[in-house]
């Protein structure tokens, strides 16, 4: 199929079906379907985009309006932690389980796991997935695994096709560009594209041709963008700064277009769309903020490689304008979809998240009391090794006994040892030992589970 084809066939099925435009009938019908009957579920993730990006969060260097309207019309959360690395959270958010139970290795997403596309699914969702994928198995190929793990369309780039026995990584044949000329996958086909088409852009056409026609009933679609990966370039736009910059202001671009199609097609009302990032901006890539100039921290265990943004809007569901501190990590992801799409029954696999939807319509719930990350194999020894930490808004513990005050030392460079507790005044000096005790309490519970 080449970019000609693609673009005149209007294909978002496998047998090649045609869209048909709603009539204003059929679109008003749907909009007054009740917002919490099986909503249509969006849920985009960019690719190494700490907090410090968004003007919401406090950029002063990047133009994200779509994404501030987001906070504006809906909810922020303060504190949303991944995994330092994309494929750890691609991981963890798609099973609800942290990495110390089914990371095995770069690259790789065993085919015995369950992820939210299999549950939303077997609920009656058609599901859609459009960005990066880069997840294979030895054994098989990535087109087996899209369709295995539950998605209905795809149009992806980074296939790992060719995944020989004992490794994840793959030939480089489904990788090549995913910006300009991209190489992508569209239902499972290499599709040839012209020097100028931009991969970003296919991949939100993808989407809203989806949405467009599968108006008529409840739909998920996972959005793991390419942006705003390196190698750092000037996206399709007039320059307005640093080209990484250049790259959040397209990705904001990339959000409204999708947020537009939802309103077009009479859509708002009854989904919920979640935006998130993998993990932290690349390291030492610096922003302007307004608390100073922060620099990425991908890979790093620090709040500037695991501290992520979270924008919830859902009309008349979600709160507007809310800024919340509630705890959030990747595994919660799942458990929070399946309960969102109501009105079914269904046996869960065993997982770590917990639910944030009762955050998500303003209602008191039992909130979580810390998150856990670990960034390391499952296969190899965690205890001690300081690849693990148990942390809250505040306070934060590593598995090899460090601990910090991070609402105060973001970048970790002062460990709470006994020489600076005693420096603290009684209250807080108190305040800080319960909370490691309480910290490594949890710590003991997950690695004893």
């Amino acid at each position: 199929m080449n970019r000609r084809q693609f673009l005149k066939s209007g294909l978002t099925g496998v047998a090649g079906l045609t869209l048909t435009p709603l009539t204003l009938a059929t679109r008003q019908a749907f909009a007054q379907r009740a917002a919490t009957d099986m909503p249509n579920i969006i849920l985009i993730m960019a690719d190494d985009m700490g907090t410090e990006a968004l003007e919401c969060y406090g950029s002063l260097q990047t133009h994200t309006p779509n994404l501030d309207s987001m906070a504006r019309n809906g909810m922020k959360f303060e504190h949303c932690y991944a995994q330092p690395l994309c494929t750890p959270s691609r991981v963890q958010i798609m099973t609800g389980q942290y990495n110390d139970r089914n990371y095995e290795g770069f690259g790789g997403l065993n085919p015995r796991e369950t992820t939210f596309a299999n549950l939303l699914k077997t609920a009656g969702y058609r599901t859609c997935i459009a960005g990066k994928w880069q997840l294979g198995w030895p054994g098989y190929e990535s087109t087996e695994l899209v369709s295995h793990f539950g998605f209905d369309e795809s149009c992806l780039w980074n296939m790992r096709y060719g995944v020989k026995p004992g490794s994840f990584g793959g030939t480089t044949q489904g990788k090549g560009s995913r910006y300009y000329n991209p190489n992508l996958y569209v239902n499972g086909v290499q599709t040839d594209f012209a020097k100028t088409d931009y991969g970003p852009d296919v991949c939100t056409d993808f989407i809203n041709r989806f949405i467009r026609e599968n108006a008529d009933a409840p739909f998920f679609v996972y959005y793991p963008m390419l942006l705003t990966h390196e190698p750092f370039h000037r996206p399709p736009i007039r320059s307005s700064g640093s080209r990484f910059h250049d790259m959040v202001h397209y990705a904001d671009l990339l959000v409204g277009r999708i947020l537009r199609q939802l309103e077009e097609s009479g859509l708002s009302r009854n989904t919920l769309v979640l935006f998130t990032g993998d993990n932290g901006t690349v390291a030492g890539v610096p922003t302007l903020t307004v608390d100073g100039r922060v620099r990425g921290g991908k890979e790093s265990m620090t709040d500037a490689g695991t501290h992520v943004p979270l924008l919830a809007q859902w009309s008349g569901v979600v709160p507007a304008g809310v800024a919340t501190p509630t705890l959030v990590d990747f595994s919660d992801f799942l458990p929070t979809l399946v309960d969102v799409a109501t009105g079914f029954q269904m046996q869960r696999p065993a997982i770590d998240g917990q639910s944030f939807l009762p955050q998500l319509k303003g209602e008191a719930a039992m909130e979580r009391e810390w998150v856990f990350c670990h960034y390391n194999g499952k296969n190899t020894a965690v205890n001690g090794a300081g690849k693990a930490f148990v942390r809250d808004q505040r306070w934060k513990l590593y598995d090899n006994g460090r601990f910090y005050d991070v609402q105060n030392d973001r970048n970790e460079n002062r460990p709470l040892n006994q020489k600076r507790l005693n420096k603290m005044s009684a209250d807080e000096r108190a305040q800080a030992l319960a909370a490691r005790e309480q910290l490594a309490a949890a710590l003991v519970r997950i690695q004893s589970r």
